[in-house]
């Protein structure tokens, strides 16, 4: 957060005409109680539970007082929903695995984007007179079950009042990267309309599902060459 305050510090010290922040559809949170497709005025509320996401959630929330105190600088925020591909964050690694966790009995509906469509996201966002907060949404959403068949996945199913005390356990020790309140997205959904973008910016994901999935496989190839 400090580190994002000093940077828009020297954005209204020179002058800077641009800021696009790279923010995340998790801030919203996954919750037994959220709307279908989430717009861009619902509340923050990832941080509530996981408190790693209070950081993310707090650069968002600078990055709306920055807006509203600085209106000669357009600024972007942009909410891409779980990126996808190459990159090393949590959803790329978790379907890279061949035995991820699941939850039993619980299958929600979740939203990937390929990773160069964020990059294309952003390439819309710095055209002139574009400024505002956008949900970047992806490809279809589909079960979370789907999504392991395409990645090559077999999950393994526990119990979720097994599954939390187990993580928190082998993260502790770090023996996994992934901490408990990851669980969450195995659970509820988060899901995200990206209308604004898609009428605003003029984006539309170039990637559909299956070849994102695909770009995922074939980064995973790459990895163990």
């Amino acid at each position: 957060i400090q580190g994002t305050d000093r940077v828009m510090a020297h954005c209204v010290r020179h002058g800077v005409k641009k800021l696009i922040l790279l923010s995340s559809a998790n801030v919203y949170g996954p919750r037994p109680d959220n709307t279908q497709f989430l717009t861009e005025d619902a509340p923050l509320m990832g941080g509530e539970r996981f408190s790693g996401i209070r950081d993310l959630v707090g650069v968002d929330m600078l990055g709306q007082s920055f807006f509203w105190k600085y209106p000669q600088i357009e600024t972007v925020i942009l909410r891409p929903v779980h990126i996808i591909g190459s990159v090393h964050n949590a959803p790329s690694n978790y379907l890279r695995l061949k035995r991820p966790w699941a939850l039993a009995g619980y299958d929600p509906v979740v939203q990937v984007i390929h990773e160069d469509d964020v990059a294309r996201a952003i390439e819309f966002a710095l055209e002139p007179n574009v400024q505002g907060i956008f949900n970047v949404s992806g490809c279809e959403a589909t079960p979370l079950s789907h999504l392991h068949r395409l990645a090559g996945c077999k999950p393994i199913l526990l119990p979720h009042m097994v599954a939390g005390p187990v993580l928190n356990r082998l993260f502790g020790m770090r023996l996994t990267t992934f901490p408990a309140p990851e669980l969450d997205h195995l659970r509820y959904v988060c899901m995200v309309d990206g209308q604004r973008a898609a009428e605003t910016l003029g984006f539309e994901p170039r990637f559909d599902l299956a070849q994102t999935m695909e770009h995922l496989r074939l980064s995973r190839r790459l990895a163990t060459l």
